[in-house]
């Protein structure tokens, strides 16, 4: 098994994350409404690239946009409930994961791209 190939899916994975949870912080940021508290970054960082990550293994044999949303249904999906459970109100999420949606979806599928082109000179 080659550790390259994990390790170089491991950090686009991240990165897509970063970028998805920086425009996340923007629309949180801009609201007062929709504000959170700063360790909601953090664990969405966290466990959203751990998520992100293993998702992207398990569909790795699937087109890259088929890869990108079910990516983001898992990854979205698990946070949202994650988030419920905090005490949000409903309001709140339906306006969250139509953001979350659309910015991981965007930003796994760059990735993923981007994983693709990588991964032909490895």
């Amino acid at each position: 098994m080659k550790l390259k190939p994990f390790i170089l899916r491991f950090i686009c994975i991240l990165a897509a994350v970063l970028v998805f949870t920086f425009f996340d912080w923007i629309v949180h940021s801009s609201f007062e409404a929709l504000a959170v508290p700063s360790w909601y970054f953090r664990n969405k960082i966290i466990y959203g690239t751990i998520i992100a990550f293993v998702a992207s293994l398990v569909f790795r044999k699937v087109s890259i946009p088929k890869q990108a949303a079910l990516i983001t249904i898992f990854t979205v999906g698990l946070l949202q409930i994650r988030y419920a459970l905090y005490g949000y109100p409903w309001w709140f999420h339906v306006i969250v994961l139509t953001e979350h949606a659309i910015f991981l979806f965007i930003t796994s599928f760059v990735a993923l791209k981007i994983l693709s082109r990588l991964a032909k000179h490895l």
